[in-house]
This record gives structure tokens, sequence and C-alpha cells, in this order.
């Protein structure tokens, strides 16, 4: 008959006598770990510590995590029916393991962490012991070494909300934004590359879900290449439109030709140059898929008189989040055309609405009129972003993790209105501080549900993704200013 294992499950409970703050200091301490780490282990619902235990070993783990005010649980993994668990042995009668804390990695371990670490049972291996008010039990001889304790979050038994957090600040971006805006003046532009580069690196750099933060890892001489295409083309179309509009006209259809091109490399470079915990998304969309997307289906929705429109928008929100992925894992969109009729039919009653209340203020007090004309288009903008924002993220699921957002009208609407105040009263110098305000606002307002471990997710992606290759290099050559 197969011994019985346990596994040595942490679910953030605290033992009376001892606060929170106290057994994470201890914690802390005794395996030298950064605060970081201890705050994730203590912040997840469910953590196991140590996997497949014998009895005697199992408890001897509960017995000194319980001396420094840790409640552990042992879940039993294959129990044979006639064999009972025992009490923790006592401290007099128990032999004490050598503990090894190891940081959950990725791939490998970083060694110096568990020399730092193995603190409970040796202090005198170059690690000072921890002075404990109470007794631990902590002070026999230790024994052989045994397996490493190990703290990983699992697959947790019911899913779990993390939200997105951004952590920059007005005047940091400020600093950049304003180098920025005079490198981009000297140069004549050229420095906007580098320029956009800067600014999405903070972005991405102080958003962070679960405790990592994104990465965006564009070559800047690439964009720079896009942005000079893009300048002569312009220049071109300009030229030719001025002193020979025939052939401005054609140029400009061989534009609109090219569009769905420019569409799907666009958002192949955006992917392919965001990162999260190592691993880069992608953008999989076909050529010829594009041009349904981008011009035939809104082509057929101007022939409708917009009756098609919004069925147009339905597929384009298909294409491009449906051919994006993460590593290997590809996105899915489930919403279908029928919300984006709702959000038509909301936009065309707020449009309504406004030229009512124009009328009316037009007989009521003329001076309001304009006033009231020009509120309409920010209450318009406002509401599109709002329900095209909600509806995008929580129709959106990768794998078994499901996106989220909760945009809120209201406080949307106040965010616009104080951000364009501020702007127009500064003259421009409020916009690094308008820019975090709104990340902020969405990181707050945008999350995800998950029922297994981020960690362990993303470690599968490289997995695969290194397995197949394809993530090797970039595989785009410029940015085309999508």
């Amino acid at each position: 008959m197969a011994e019985a294992t346990y596994d040595l499950v942490f679910q953030g409970d605290i033992l009376a006598g001892f606060t929170r703050e106290e057994v994470m200091q201890r914690f802390r301490e005794v395996f030298r770990l950064p605060v970081e780490d201890v705050e994730r282990i203590f912040g997840h619902p469910r953590v196991v510590l140590k996997r497949n235990l014998d009895q005697t070993v199992a408890h001897d783990y509960r017995q000194r995590l319980a001396g420094i005010g840790m409640a552990v649980s042992l879940n039993s993994v294959s129990a044979p029916p006639a064999v009972a668990v025992p009490p923790a042995p006592t401290a007099a009668t128990q032999t004490t393991p050598q503990l090894r804390i190891e940081e959950p990695a990725d791939e490998t371990t970083d060694e110096s962490v568990n020399e730092r670490a193995n603190t409970l049972a040796n202090p005198e291996a170059g690690a000072q012991p921890v002075s404990a008010p109470r007794a631990t039990g902590l002070e026999s001889a230790p024994a052989a070494p045994r397996a490493p304790f190990v703290a990983t979050p699992v697959t947790a038994a019911e899913p779990r909300e993390l939200d997105f957090e951004f952590t920059g600040n007005g005047f940091e971006f400020f600093r950049i934004w304003i180098v920025n805006l005079v490198l981009g003046i000297v140069t004549l532009g050229i420095y906007s590359a580098w320029a956009k580069v800067r600014t999405l690196r903070y972005f991405y750099g102080n958003t962070r879900c679960d405790g990592t933060s994104f990465e965006y890892l564009a070559d800047p001489v690439k964009i720079l290449k896009g942005r000079l295409i893009g300048f002569a083309l312009l220049a071109t179309y300009s030229l030719a439109n001025k002193f020979a509009p025939p052939i401005g006209a054609l140029l400009m259809l061989g534009f609109l030709g090219i569009f769905p091109w420019v569409m799907v490399r666009g958002l192949a470079f955006r992917n392919q140059n965001a990162a999260w915990r190592g691993v880069r998304f992608g953008f999989d969309g076909s050529l010829g898929d594009a041009y349904k997307v981008f011009l035939m289906w809104p082509f057929l929705g101007v022939l409708s008189l917009g009756l098609l429109m919004p069925y147009a928008m339905h597929r384009q929100q298909q294409f491009v989040i449906g051919n994006s992925r993460y590593g290997v894992e590809p996105f899915e969109f489930h919403a279908g055309p029928g919300p984006f009729y709702r959000i038509a039919l909301a936009l065309i009653g707020t449009a309504i609405g406004g030229f009512l209340l124009s009328m009316l203020f037009a007989k009521v007090f003329p001076p309001l009129m304009p006033l009231a004309m020009v509120a309409t288009y920010p209450v318009i903008f406002a509401v599109s972003n709002v329900m095209y924002t909600n509806l995008r993220y929580n129709h959106t699921t990768l794998g078994t993790i499901a996106l989220q957002a909760n945009y809120r009208f209201g406080s949307y609407v106040m965010l616009m209105v104080t951000n364009t105040l501020a702007i127009g009263l500064t003259a421009g110098l409020f916009y690094p501080w308008a820019k975090v305000r709104t990340a902020r606002y969405a990181a707050q307002h945008i999350g995800l549900v998950a029922d297994s471990d981020l960690g362990e997710f993303a470690a599968a992606q490289r997995e695969q993704v290194s397995a197949v290759g394809g993530e090797i290099g970039d595989l785009f050559d410029v940015d085309l200013g999508i």
C-alpha cells in the first residue's frame, strides 16, 4: 500500500497571540527574503509551501512554522484509509530538518537565496538567528538536509480577481515628457522615435499585474524607419494633390488599398514588442482577413447607410483580439454583434438628446445653446469609450483567464473634464499629469479573473514558445505608426 503523502498549505491564517505584521517580519528575517516576495506569499489566498511530504517531515515543518506564528494545514494527497495521521511531534523528540527557501522562479533557482535562507535550523551557517519572544522549538541540532522548502503559489480552489496597478506619477513623467519635447524640436522630429520608446517604456514599466511589470521592447531605429516612410508618402501625396490632383486621387486610392497591410504590420509590431514575465505577445492576423474587416465591411456599412457599420466594428474587434496571443496562447473574443448595435443606439440617442437640449436652450436662454452643442461631443466620446472598453474586456479570455473592466460613465466624464480644464488652464503643461491620471484610472478599472497561478501560466508559455522557436528575434523591421 502506498505511503501517505501531504501538501503543506498556508492560507494566510495567523495563530492567536501573534500579529500578521510580526509574523511577516519574522518570516522575512528568518529566510532573508525580499519584502515583495513575502508580501506575495502572504497575499495569496492559498499557497503550497511543500509538496508530497511524509507524515513525520510534514509535522516537523508545521511545528516550526507554528513557532513563528504561521497556521499551516496538511492536505492529504494519497492517504491509505487504514493509516491515521499522528499528532505533531514535540520539540523535545523531533529532529530539525534543514530548511531552505527557494524564491519562485520560472526556470532556474538562485542558489544564493537558499544559502541566505538556511537559518531556522542552522543559524551558524552564516545568517544571524532571529530572537523570538516565544519558544519556537528550533533550538535542536540540525539533521541531514531534506528537500528544499518551496513557497510557490498554486492553482487556487476558486478563481482570483487581480487588478492591474499603475505606479507612475506626474512629476516623473513630466521630466521625460519635457526632455522628449525639447529634443524633438531641436532634432526636427527625428528624436520622436526615441521619445515614443521612452514614453511607452515608462507606462509599460509602471503597469503591473500580479506583482510583475510589463515591458516595451521596441527598437527606436525601426520606429524611425516607419516614420520616415510615412513622411515620404505624405509628402508625395501633398505635392501630387497640389500640382496634379488626378495623380493625388490615385495615390489616395493606393494608400487606401494598402491600409489593411499597414494595420496588420502595425498590430504585429505593437504586440511583438510587448512582454510580461519574459513572454512576448504576438499577432497572427492574415492579410486576407484584414482586407475584409478594414475595407470590405466598412464599405458595406457605408452602402447600407450605416446599418452594417456596427457589424463591421464587431468583425474588426474579432480580428484584432482573436488574432492576438500571449506566448502561444490565443486571446478569444466572445461578444456577438448585438452589443455593438446597442452601443450604436446609445450614441445616436446621446446625439439626439444633445441636439434637443440645445434647441431647448435656444428658446429659453439662447447664450447657452452653443455651450450645450459643444458639450454634446465629449459626452458622446465618453459614452463610446466607456461602453466599448467594457465590451472588449468583459468578453475577452486568454485560456482560462477572463479579462474584465468596470469603467463608469460618471467617474470617466469627471476624469476627462478635469484633465481637459487643467491642460487648458496650464497651456498644456498639465498634459503629463493627465496621461498618468488616465493610465491610473484604466489600471484601477481593468483586471482579470484567474483560476490558475499566473507565474506558472507564464512559465508554461515560455517553455512552449522556446520549444517551437517562434519568438527568436524581431519579426518586423519597422513600426508603421499603429
